[in-house]
Order: structure tokens, then C-alpha cells, then sequence
């Protein structure tokens, strides 16, 4: 994988923002929150050259936290930087757009 540094992260994160909606109107049984990572993730490995792997199988309630592990294993492994607060910010910023949302409640094993 190259080399992915926190400046590029951030671009992605904001890339994932800036196309939010479209991001959001294809979610299919996503969460927001889990599509914004989702996308994250597919950035990430695309930007790396990594082929990612796809767990559109899993259990709605999990898919959020198991992007965020997904990117925070790709980024730990090959980026050597901490990407965490850029992704709580990412979705603190869906969270706060799209009024009534509430935060999903994922806890960490």
C-alpha cells in the first residue's frame, strides 16, 4: 500500500463530505453514519492500492463500528497515524446536518 499521511486523510474525509449526498442516497440498509464510512474506506484503500474487502453481509447495527475498525486497521497498518478524530468528526457533522439524528450507539470490545 502507499503511503496514506494525515493531510491525505483529511482530504479524503473532506472528499466524503463534499459528497455526502450522493454517498447517502445509495446507502441502501446503511446507516448514514456507516455509509460515510463506508465510503471512507473504499477511498482509502482505492488511494493506498489495496483492494478492499466488503461486508455488505453484516448486521446493520454493526456496520458503523466495523468501518471505523476497518479504516483505523488500514490507516494503523500502513499510515502510522491515529485517523480516529478525523472519522468522529465526519460523522459528528452527518449527526449534526440531518435534524432528530441521533448518534448510533456502538461500544468498543
Amino acid at each position: 500500500m502507499d503511503t496514506i499521511n494525515s493531510e491525505k486523510f483529511r482530504q479524503i474525509c473532506d472528499g466524503v463530505w463534499r459528497d455526502r449526498t450522493s454517498i447517502l442516497t445509495s446507502r441502501g440498509i446503511l446507516s448514514g453514519e456507516a455509509a460515510l464510512m463506508r465510503a471512507v474506506y473504499w477511498r482509502v484503500c482505492k488511494a493506498g492500492g489495496v483492494p478492499g474487502k466488503s461486508i455488505e453481509d453484516c448486521d446493520a447495527g454493526h456496520m458503523l463500528l466495523i468501518y471505523q475498525r476497518l479504516v483505523t486497521s488500514v490507516l494503523a497498518q500502513y499510515a502510522h497515524f491515529d485517523g480516529a478524530p478525523q472519522l468522529k468528526e465526519l460523522v459528528r457533522r452527518y449527526v449534526h446536518e440531518a435534524p432528530g439524528r441521533e448518534l448510533l450507539k456502538v461500544t468498543e470490545g
